[in-house]
């Protein structure tokens, strides 16, 4: 009888070791996630709980963004926040403490969670299958001013917002532009692509008092702007307008209103064909990867393609027996001048396999 017991025991570990087999062959991979809450030592229990269960959400997320993939994201499809990230039990599975601490008023925690990789994959390519439009991203910002006052309002980046809106965009808010931003918008640019932008808008953009435009008890205010689109890959300049707009209105400031979002929509308008084609103009083709073996490898996969100036931008199309497949947008001339690029860059960490027409496929050492 107690031979039959081990023996029990025995088929039953093994069968655990098969349901959560590490790695991405099998269905469940260790993801690490982190999570600071504050420090409660009247309730030391239901602090580190919290902590728990927020680096493990950090862990299914950090998956997530993987393979939603291109830059990082920073809006989700409905499908992934109703789907996924609200029913977390769903992907994770086994979970351990790997660091703990207290740093002052703040306890933090890191933790390894065995995500369900195969069932996240599949859900997320179900999700964008279905409803989930590809959208090329772009960062907002501007520089305003009323009567040469600097102004912290959004009218400009609003009659950006409403002329582009119905065109294949995602558009984020970069917020108030300095000077320095606008005589050198390097940093800027570096940190929206970080953030997985594809193009920057930049609108530097004043209101006056039109000479002579009073009229009874309105006020026109005049607004010229000078607005120009930037490639976050490589800082060049793809598109750029100036124009002027004035509002008419009782109250100065909703007179500064129209004429900041009339000026910044007519040059948002005069850009689009431009934007187009730069979208259009980088080569797409298949670039598959041997041997990536864990998601930490994927990771860093992609931030070596975010780090190539040449590629404006790429989307995981699969994940499965240790390989990656992606489809790539880059500015080069062949998959051979890509393949070289990346070996010029990282010869350590790649060798060719094969490359063709649209095609490279390559090992990831």
């Amino acid at each position: 009888m107690k031979k039959i017991f081990l023996l029990f025991c025995a088929v039953a570990l093994l069968g655990g070791c098969m349901r959560f087999n590490i790695g991405p062959k099998g269905e469940g991979e260790y993801v690490i996630g982190s999570a600071t809450v504050d420090y409660r030592p009247n309730d030391v229990y239901a602090m580190k709980k919290e902590a728990f269960r927020k680096a493990q959400y950090d862990a299914l997320e950090r998956a997530v963004k993987i393979f939603l993939s291109s830059g990082t994201v920073m809006e989700y499809p409905d499908g992934v926040k109703q789907d996924i990230l609200a029913k977390q039990d769903n992907y994770i599975r086994n979970a351990y403490v790997k660091t703990a601490y207290r740093k002052g008023d703040k306890y933090y925690e890191e933790v390894r969670t065995m995500v369900l990789i195969s069932d996240l994959s599949e859900k997320i390519k179900s999700i964008q299958d279905s409803s989930y439009v590809k959208k090329t991203n772009m960062l907002v910002a501007s520089r305003e001013a009323v009567a040469g006052q600097v102004s912290l309002d959004q009218y400009c980046r609003q009659g950006i917002y409403k002329k582009l809106k119905s065109y294949p965009y995602a558009l984020f808010d970069g917020g108030n532009l300095s000077q320095n931003n606008l005589d050198d918008s390097t940093s800027f640019v570096d940190k929206a692509k970080k953030d997985g932008m594809r193009f920057v808008i930049l609108a530097d953009v004043s209101a006056d008092p039109l000479a002579g435009g009073f009229v009874s008890d309105f006020t026109t205010m005049r607004a010229k702007v000078n607005l120009k689109v930037l490639a976050a890959s490589n800082y060049k300049i793809i598109a750029e307008d100036s124009e002027s707009f004035s509002g008419l209105d009782a109250d100065k400031n909703i007179a500064a209103q129209k004429a900041l979002s009339g000026a910044c929509e007519a040059a948002a308008g005069q850009i689009t064909d431009k934007i187009a084609e730069a979208v259009n103009s980088a080569k797409t083709f298949k670039f598959v990867v041997r041997d990536v073996n864990n998601i930490e490898r994927l990771e860093k996969l992609q931030n070596i393609l975010r780090g190539l100036s040449e590629v404006e931008d790429f989307n995981l199309v699969k994940y499965e027996n240790s390989d990656a497949t992606f489809e790539i947008q880059a500015n080069v001339g062949s998959s051979e001048e890509f393949s070289a690029k990346i070996i010029r860059k990282y010869y350590e960490s790649f060798s060719i396999e094969s490359t063709g027409p649209d095609y490279v496929e390559m090992q990831f050492l």
